[in-house]
């Protein structure tokens, strides 16, 4: 069946993290981290709607001028959450170059800075050359800093020596179209199937049992066919419905106790867990110096929170000449036959 997200990892785990998903049929791309980017085509970043910082060390946040650049002439807003300092690193990039032809440019920046409780918010507008306007912030609830009808994401602060930010991207359920009950009920594919799983995924929750459950009984919610308007609820034939995905990002995490147990909590279910297997265990004295975490503490947290696939994303260049050492230990660990003291 058709997934919402694909990823493609932009570089390989020596280089600058950073991970691309694309929607499907949405024309529309979000960002984990924007270190590296020039392997992604520049018409891939004009789709570039969200980005989601990690922290903002150099190779998690340099690519931002790219994307800036790109996206210049854009109508669509482009998103970028991150840690607390995001706001400030934001402006400081800004800051950093001369403003006085983009009067009649439509980009607006909305800045989300995330913190334990709350949110906040800043904008920088192209026609007001990109000066910073401040926004009310938000609380935070459920870990939500994200919710659409698609998906929705999630935020965890965690240590790194500085705080850092873990997303996951979660998709309720998914909707794939049974092509074989769609032309029995003599209707043809076409760009009203996207409307469909847009008003299902506004208008009702999965349920295991029912499958779906409308929000509001009393609601009823029609969608435009090509034979004309019908409710959703004779649709349901058509449609088959499965779990949605869970997509996690944990990188540059401190390997203490408490950010372990948090991680294991936040990403578990993952049907796939970005995540940095720095050093090796061997070389865990190193790990705490450097708050990164080691490949047998990531092996641990995929087992504990029972993640169906784990991409290492970010090793130490200590490894280059044999990172298959880091990724059996990840895997050792994974199966248990590592434990850890």
């Amino acid at each position: 069946m058709a997934r919402l997200f694909h990823y493609k990892i932009v570089n390989d785990a020596f280089g600058d993290p950073c991970v691309l998903i694309k929607l499907l049929r949405e024309r529309r791309s979000l960002l984990l981290d924007v270190g590296d980017i020039r392997k992604i085509p520049f018409n891939e970043i004009l789709k570039v709607s969200d980005i989601f910082v990690s922290h903002t060390h150099i190779d998690h946040f340099i690519g931002f001028d790219q994307v800036i650049r790109a996206v210049l002439r854009r109508p669509e807003p482009l998103r970028v959450y991150g840690p607390e300092n995001i706001i400030e690193c934001v402006q400081g990039k800004l800051k950093g170059y001369t403003w006085n032809l983009i009067s009649d440019y439509p980009l607006t920046i909305e800045v989300f800075a995330i913190g334990e409780k709350e949110i906040k918010i800043a904008k920088f507008r192209a026609n007001e050359r990109f000066e910073i306007r401040l926004m009310p912030a938000v609380f935070i609830e459920n870990n939500i800093i994200l919710q659409e009808p698609l998906f929705r994401v999630k935020a965890l602060v965690l240590s790194h020596g500085i705080p850092v930010i873990a997303y996951s991207i979660e998709e309720d359920f998914h909707i794939n179209i049974d092509k074989v009950e769609l032309e029995k009920s003599g209707l043809k594919i076409g760009p009203w199937l996207g409307e469909l799983k847009k008003l299902i995924k506004l208008y009702y929750n999965y349920d295991p049992v029912k499958i779906l459950k409308p929000r509001d009984p009393e609601t009823t919610v029609e969608v435009d066919t090509p034979v004309g308007k019908v409710k959703i609820e004779e649709l349901f034939h058509i449609l088959k419905i499965t779990k949605g995905e869970k997509i996690s990002y944990v990188i540059d995490v401190a390997p203490i106790e408490e950010n372990i147990q948090k991680i294991i909590d936040f990403v578990k279910g993952s049907d796939i867990l970005f995540c940095e297997a720095y050093f090796l265990g061997k070389d865990k004295d190193r790990a705490i110096e450097r708050n990164h975490l080691t490949a047998e503490t990531t092996g641990k947290i995929a087992k504990d929170a029972d993640v169906k696939e784990v991409v290492i994303i970010h090793i130490s260049p200590k490894y280059i000449a044999n990172p298959q050492e880091v990724y059996k230990e990840v895997e050792l660990s994974r199966s248990g036959v590592l434990q850890q003291d």
